[in-house]
């Protein structure tokens, strides 16, 4: 039986090709489109390094300040006083890094080379505890080197390649911004869709006393970001309750001066810190992730309205096949799984080839979507981490539900047909 409904699958293939080749094409792009969309997803919030801990950040990075009366409104990233002074030394974590909030283009050079920009992070010696950097040479600075305001550098491999032509430069020296510091270590160099932590040199965040990194007069708003690796995603309340904590103090001394901290739902996890568009602004991650389930809904009822129009239309050109069929006494129930098997075949034939599509794009072509325009660095990414296979399964599952709503209806029509009028009609 299973032979039978393979050879006439096929069979309708060969002999109503523009149908079957529509029923599978809207089958395989519904699960393409919505392969693709997880991948963008994917890529924001799956580990990979140097970002593998993903699942055990928080982000601390924003400060708006309004005044009680809702005048004198202000909002930016942290200084670094105030970023060590909400999240650093929390319980349930393993360790905070005060940083940048974003990698900062600046010219870089050696005695004799040509100056470039390259992407820049200033830190502390925590970065390295929370971000799996591979050291190709050297080390990272340490405490006592951030502590001390040292001017010392961690370069990505192409840095040190352009530089000098090599990866063994430790201890020598490369101009950031016309200023020396000393190189302590090599690393390899990142993906730039690591976006929390990508950078091609690393410094101290603390050299020039940190002046930088405070803007105003305060010492409230600057650059700064605070990244807190939890023990366990299970410690993510305790930790947010302590943060509070903190900042509720904080707010009474802003009171005392005529003005009030907003909250906005700090430290974020990956997902919220990805999808918060400003200082001043909640995270919109419930919203975009709606969005993307109203749009998986839409990207699977084309397969379903495919499937049924396409039924209906192959089923137009079988009723003579079908009254033969219920003289020669087949029983209704067995029209009917024939007819939902056959497109239940036909609905894999696609999903095989929505998947491939992935595959290929995903391959070849992934750096079209996933190149930030405002990172010119090449992208590269790895097949294991774009298709997510549980997610693959589920569109494909459900697709063969659509399956057998879509066909049922046809084809419990199509056994209800008198066998004489059949034989001698060519509609449903």
């Amino acid at each position: 039986m299973k032979s039978n409904i393979i050879h006439q699958a096929f069979y309708d293939l060969r002999h109503q090709p523009v149908i079957g080749t529509v029923t599978m094409i809207g089958t395989a792009l519904s699960i393409f489109l919505i392969m693709i969309i997880v991948m963008m997803h994917r890529i924001e919030v799956s580990p990979f390094a140097p970002e593998n801990n993903r699942d055990r950040l928080l982000y601390g990075r924003n400060l708006h300040i309004t005044g009680i009366n809702k005048h004198n409104d202000s909002s930016a990233r942290l200084s670094a006083a105030l970023a060590k002074r909400f999240y650093d030394n929390l319980a349930k974590t393993e360790c905070t890094t005060i940083m940048t909030s974003d990698a900062e283009t600046v010219d870089v050079s050696a005695t004799g080379s040509k100056t470039f920009l390259a992407y820049c992070h200033a830190t502390d010696q925590n970065f390295w505890k929370i971000f799996d950097y591979e050291f190709i040479a050297g080390k990272p600075y340490d405490e006592a080197a951030v502590k001390a305001g040292l001017k010392e550098a961690v370069i990505a491999e192409s840095v040190a390649r352009k530089l000098f032509g090599s990866v063994d430069v430790i201890g020598r020296e490369i101009l950031i911004l016309q200023t020396p510091y000393r190189i302590v270590g090599v690393v390899e160099d990142a993906s730039p869709l690591a976006k929390a932590s990508f950078a091609e040199v690393f410094y101290p965040y603390t050299v020039d006393g940190g002046k930088k990194f405070n803007w105003d007069e305060n010492g409230e708003f600057g650059p700064m970001q605070a990244i807190i690796l939890a023990n366990s995603p299970d410690d993510f309340e305790a930790i947010t309750e302590e943060v509070r904590a903190r900042m509720k103090v904080f707010d009474g001394e802003l009171r005392q001066r005529g003005d009030s901290l907003v909250y906005h739902g700090q430290p974020y996890v990956q997902e919220e810190s990805n999808y918060t568009s400003g200082s001043n602004l909640d995270p919109t991650a419930d919203h975009e992730k709606k969005l993307r389930w109203i749009l998986y809904g839409i990207l699977l009822l084309v397969p379903a309205i495919n499937l049924s129009s396409m039924t209906q239309s192959r089923l137009r050109r079988r009723v003579s096949e079908i009254g033969v069929r219920r003289a020669f006494g087949c029983r209704r129930s067995r029209l009917i799984r024939d007819i939902i098997a056959e497109n239940f075949l036909i609905t894999l034939l696609g999903g095989v080839a929505g998947l491939i599509l992935c595959l290929i794009f995903g391959y070849f072509f992934s750096d079209m979507i996933f190149t930030d325009l405002s990172i010119n660095r090449e992208i590269d990414l790895s097949l294991k981490l774009l298709i997510d296979w549980k997610l693959y399964g589920a569109a494909l599952a459900f697709c063969f539900l659509l399956n057998i709503l879509s066909s049922g209806i046809p084809a419990w029509r199509a056994s209800r047909i008198n066998p004489v009028d059949a034989i001698n009609s060519r509609n449903i």
